[in-house]
C-alpha cells in the first residue's frame, strides 16, 4: 500500500515534467517592452506562460495555464489571488489569431504582435524555470487570496468617507467595521468597504447640499457596518447601526429616506 502512495504521488510531482510541449513557441511583443513566452501543448489544451517587462510581480514567472473559452474568443487561464483569471487571450481572426496580456488589477489589455521567427531554445528554457519556480512554491503564493491587500484597499475607502463627512459636514462620524469577522470569500467577492461607506456618503451628500443637515447629525459620532441577510439601520444613542445585506435593491434610497428621518 506505502507503495502505491509512494508512485502516486511521484506520478503527481512530476506531473509537470511530463508536459508534452510543442517544438516550438509563440513568442509575442508590445513593441514598447513587453514580451511574452507561450509554449503550448501538443494538444493545444495547457501551456506554460511567461510575461517580462511589466511592474508587477508576475514579472519573469512562469505559470502553467489552462486554454479555456473567453467570451467569444479564448484565453490562457491561470490562478492568481484567489481566483481565476484570463493571462493572455487568443482572438481568432481570419489570420489566425491576435493576442491581448491581461495583468492583473489593470482595466486595459496591452496588445501583443506575433514574432516571425520563434526559438525552439525558449520552449526547454520555460520549462526549467516552471519547475525551478515551482519548487520555491513562487506559483502557488501568487494563486493564494492576497487577503492583506483587500483589506488594505477597503480600508481605504473607509478611511476616505471619513474624511469627506468631516469635509463636508464639519463633524467626526466614523464608520467602523469588525474587519475580523469579515471571511476571505466576503472580502473577494464584495467591496466591503464600498458597501459599509455608504451611510457615511449619504450624509456627505446631504450636507453639500443642504448645510443645515448638519445639525440633524450633530449628535452621531459613529456608524457601525455590518455584513448581514437583511437591510436594516438602526439609531442606538449616538450610534447608527448599519446592516447592509449586498443583494438589497435601492440601498441608497433606504439609507436616504432614513437619515431624513433623524
Amino acid at each position: 500500500m506505502k507503495k502505491i502512495l509512494l508512485i502516486t504521488c511521484a506520478l503527481l510531482s512530476s506531473n509537470s515534467f511530463a508536459l508534452d510541449l510543442a517544438k516550438y513557441p509563440i513568442e509575442l511583443t508590445s513593441g514598447d517592452g513587453v514580451n511574452v513566452v507561450i509554449a503550448t501543448t501538443t494538444d493545444k489544451r495547457q501551456a506554460l506562460i511567461k510575461v517580462t517587462g511589466i511592474n508587477h510581480e508576475i514579472d519573469g514567472i512562469t505559470f502553467l495555464t489552462d486554454f479555456k473559452p473567453h467570451g467569444s474568443n479564448n484565453a490562457f487561464k491561470y490562478t492568481y489571488d484567489g481566483s481565476e483569471r484570463s493571462l493572455v487571450s487568443v482572438d481568432q481572426g481570419y489570420s489566425c489569431c491576435s493576442y491581448t496580456l491581461y495583468i492583473p488589477d489593470t482595466r486595459d489589455g496591452i496588445y501583443l504582435a506575433k514574432k516571425e521567427t520563434p526559438n525552439p531554445i525558449l520552449v526547454a528554457d520555460l520549462k526549467a524555470q516552471y519547475e525551478q519556480q515551482k519548487s520555491k512554491g513562487l506559483q502557488a503564493k501568487l494563486a493564494n487570496f492576497n487577503r492583506e491587500k483587500h483589506l488594505s484597499y477597503q480600508q481605504g475607502k473607509i478611511t476616505a468617507v471619513n474624511s469627506e463627512i468631516e469635509k463636508q459636514c464639519g463633524v467626526k462620524i466614523q464608520t467602523d467595521v469588525d474587519w475580523e469577522i469579515i471571511d476571505d470569500k466576503i472580502l473577494q467577492k464584495y467591496a466591503v468597504g464600498s458597501f459599509c461607506a455608504q451611510v457615511a456618503n449619504e450624509m456627505a451628500s446631504m450636507c453639500k447640499n443642504d448645510q443645515s443637515f448638519k445639525n440633524d447629525i450633530a449628535h452621531i459620532n459613529n456608524i457601525e457596518c455590518q455584513f448581514a441577510d437583511q437591510l436594516k439601520l438602526r439609531q442606538n444613542d449616538t450610534t447608527l447601526t448599519f446592516k447592509t445585506a449586498p443583494k438589497a435593491p435601492n440601498q441608497r434610497q433606504f439609507i436616504d429616506a432614513y437619515l431624513r428621518n433623524l
